[in-house]
């Protein structure tokens, strides 16, 4: 599968995108289970964001995860807690994302997950307007206790 990425304008973007290609060629067969397993993992991390809002958002992370911003990155998952927390204050407006495919390192300790998100308001007749949506890089370190942590994610606006 063929991912299209775009960085026009965007340094942050040309490093993620050099960084996935260059993980994109560590993928051996192996790493399908693991690719598979990452898909799922951020399938959850979807439904935790959507439930319990900025704290399920940093619970995903890394204690030393990164998150980039449009006004620069946020560092440490308290911090990325504390900054998500004004976008997830309203009950009504949500983040929604899904991933649409994965890869895993050869050896095994690094992955990502690409995908789309959009944000969503809720409008009082129940039906959703869609305020924003983009593209996303969420790169994952595994842990020492086995378990898949956020290390790093990278959206971009769609223009």
């Amino acid at each position: 599968m063929m991912t299209r990425v775009r960085c026009a304008r965007n340094p942050i973007g040309l490093g993620a995108t050099l960084l996935v290609l260059w993980l994109g060629a560590c993928t051996d067969v192996a790493g399908v289970d693991a690719a598979r397993q990452l898909m799922d993992l951020d399938r959850e991390f979807a439904s935790a964001t959507a439930e319990r809002g900025a704290e399920g958002w940093a619970s995903y992370f890394a204690s030393d995860g990164r998150m980039y911003q449009r006004v620069g990155i946020v560092s440490g998952r308290e911090a990325i807690e504390d900054a998500m927390a004004p976008a997830f204050a309203d009950p009504n407006r949500m983040l929604r994302w899904e991933p649409d495919s994965a890869f895993v390192a050869a050896s095994g300790d690094l992955g990502y997950t690409l995908g789309r998100w959009r944000l969503v308001q809720r409008g009082a007749g129940g039906s959703d307007t869609v305020l924003a949506r983009g593209n996303y890089v969420t790169i994952w370190e595994l842990q020492d206790d086995g378990s898949w942590k956020v290390a790093l994610d990278i959206g971009n606006d769609e223009e």
